[in-house]
Parts: C-alpha cells; sequence; structure tokens
C-alpha cells in the first residue's frame, strides 16, 4: 500500500498535471523543474522534522546536526522523480493524443 501510495502519487500527479498543461515544450520543462522543487522541499521537510538529539535509531547518522538517513531520503526523492518523469512523459503523451484528435476531427468536413 505505501509503495504504491509513494511511487503512485509523484506519478498520477505528473501525469494529471501533464494531461492538462504540458501543450508546448516549455510547459513540460516547467513541469520538470517543479518535480526537482517538490523533490528538494521533501528533503527539506524530513530534514526540520528530524530530531537534534540522539533518539535510539540504529541506523540514522548525525549529519547537518540531526539524526537522520539522508542517503535514504536522498534516494527516496530520486526514484519518487523518476515515477515524475514518467508521469510526464505519459501525460503529455496523452495530452499529444487528444490535441491531435481534436485537430483531426476540426478538418473532416460535418456529417462524415
Amino acid at each position: 500500500m505505501w509503495t504504491l501510495l509513494w511511487l503512485g502519487g509523484p506519478f498520477l500527479v505528473a501525469a494529471v498535471l501533464a494531461a492538462a498543461l504540458a501543450c508546448s515544450w516549455l510547459r513540460a520543462y516547467v513541469l520538470l523543474g517543479l518535480g526537482i522543487v517538490i523533490g528538494a522541499g521533501f528533503v527539506l521537510a524530513v530534514y526540520l522534522h528530524a530530531p537534534t538529539h540522539y533518539n535510539g535509531c540504529e541506523d540514522c547518522e548525525q549529519s547537518f546536526g540531526r539524526w537522520w538517513e539522508p542517503a535514504f531520503i536522498v534516494t527516496l526523492a530520486g526514484i519518487g522523480y523518476f515515477f515524475w518523469l514518467l508521469g510526464i512523459g505519459v501525460g503529455a503523451f496523452v495530452n499529444l493524443l487528444v490535441r491531435s484528435a481534436r485537430e483531426g476531427d476540426a478538418g473532416r468536413p460535418p456529417g462524415h
């Protein structure tokens, strides 16, 4: 369940945003940048919620004054960004299909 949430969430959000907004390369690049900002915000949020004192976590290390697992969190953000990229690709493809279908119907004479 959690795997689906962590991996499916970025994919679905990116796919919906790209299907709705990615009608040009510039907008697709903006969505790519948005994914980087969200990933950086995730890492920052985890860092700010980590305790400043040792809390018994055997896997954690003190890094930047807090007890947390920076390598695991950055890896998790990277995997989430990969699925974000896949979602943008799928959403942009859906956007392209919808636009081409609309343009195809617009050039057809009425009644055919």
